[in-house]
């Protein structure tokens, strides 16, 4: 009698483990959204600072060309920075838009939230 019932509970116990689900991250979609914005912002930060450096160098090769009586380098060159500072400003919204959607969506996840289990590997 003892054996047939504890068959039954341990069967039944297993049973009611086996159907529990398994525990579902309820801030996947706003984890995968954060990452994904905050790469981009970092992408569109790099291609700013990228610019603004190409900006500098054709700035100064302006400057030189003026000086040195090259007018038709010089306006290359200027024509050439204004493109670039035009990227840096592109670059730089694009860049401030992603940032505040990641910040948004790593709001959206309460402080100490515990990351699910498939996050750890």
């Amino acid at each position: 009698m003892r054996v047939g019932f504890f068959t039954v509970l341990f069967a039944s116990a297993a049973l009611l483990v086996s159907a529990t689900p398994l525990p579902r991250d309820r801030y996947a979609a706003h984890r995968a959204a954060q990452g994904q914005h905050q790469a981009l912002a970092n992408y569109h930060l790099n291609q700013a600072t990228d610019h603004l450096n190409h900006a500098t160098t054709h700035d100064n090769h302006a400057t030189a060309a003026e000086q040195s009586g090259n007018h038709q380098a010089a306006a290359h060159h200027v024509a050439q920075y204004n493109y670039h500072m035009g990227q840096v400003d592109h670059h730089t919204d694009l860049h401030q838009h992603h940032q505040n959607q990641a910040d948004w969506h790593g709001a959206q996840i309460p402080p100490g939230h515990r990351r699910s289990i498939d996050e750890l590997d």
